[in-house]
């Protein structure tokens, strides 16, 4: 029986824009692939599918890590664990607090509790945005506004 195991050492995280915008899109690991697939990525790469799936993971399980730290800013910044520089930090930062046009058309004046998952599953339908990022969107509101 062999295995194959994918090692990456370095100091820098990296972070993949546009693999973070999938990520922030609510888009699942398998979805993100098959939307890079589409956009030539391997092309352009001449990485495989394997690599390409395995990358996708990599950065999908990073955000996941940042993502507590995201909720809190200044934690991000004062953090010790990624090493990011702090123009990237700035750019994740933005990028986790903004907002899709789309849901903020949907959301300006209803009173959105934190909890209310109806109406955010009422927005994701109408506006085609995943409810994962929809209620990713909703938690940031609710932080920003309380």
């Amino acid at each position: 029986m062999t295995s194959e195991l994918d090692i990456f050492v370095g100091n820098t995280t990296l972070i993949d824009e546009d693999v973070y915008r999938l990520w922030l899109d609510g888009y699942s690991v398998t979805d993100a692939v098959a939307l890079r697939v589409r956009s030539g990525i391997l092309e352009q790469t001449g990485a495989t599918a394997a690599v390409l799936q395995s990358d996708t993971m990599d950065h999908y399980r990073t955000f996941h890590m940042l993502e507590r730290l995201l909720h809190a800013p200044p934690k991000l910044l004062h953090q010790l664990i990624f090493q990011i520089p702090p123009s990237r930090q700035a750019l994740l930062i933005e990028r986790y607090y903004a907002f899709d046009e789309a849901f903020v058309r949907e959301v300006l004046g209803k009173k959105l509790s934190k909890g209310t998952k109806k109406d955010l599953d009422d927005i994701s339908t109408k506006t085609g945005i995943t409810l994962k990022s929809c209620r990713r969107q909703g938690l940031c509101s609710h932080r920003l506004l309380c």
